[in-house]
């Protein structure tokens, strides 16, 4: 299983359902959960934007200040 597609699993295991249907996680939240499975989740979310598999505002997540903002699966 790629890291891209375990991230998609964590956030569809640990997200709750948006308005639109989608699941969707807060920054922090799926932080504090993907920790144990890699370090390197910022990268991980912004190569998962790439492939339009998630969509979150701004252009960098930073723990503490964004653990906010909310992470939503599109695919």
């Amino acid at each position: 299983m790629t890291t891209v597609t375990e991230l998609c699993q964590v956030i569809m295991e640990s997200g709750e359902s948006g308005d639109d249907g989608r699941p969707t996680v807060r920054f922090g939240t799926l932080f504090e959960r993907y920790v144990t499975i890699s370090n390197k989740l910022v990268g991980v979310l912004l190569r998962a934007r790439k492939q339009g598999l998630v969509h979150f505002e701004g252009e960098m997540l930073w723990q503490g200040r964004d653990d906010g903002v909310l992470i939503t699966l599109l695919e």
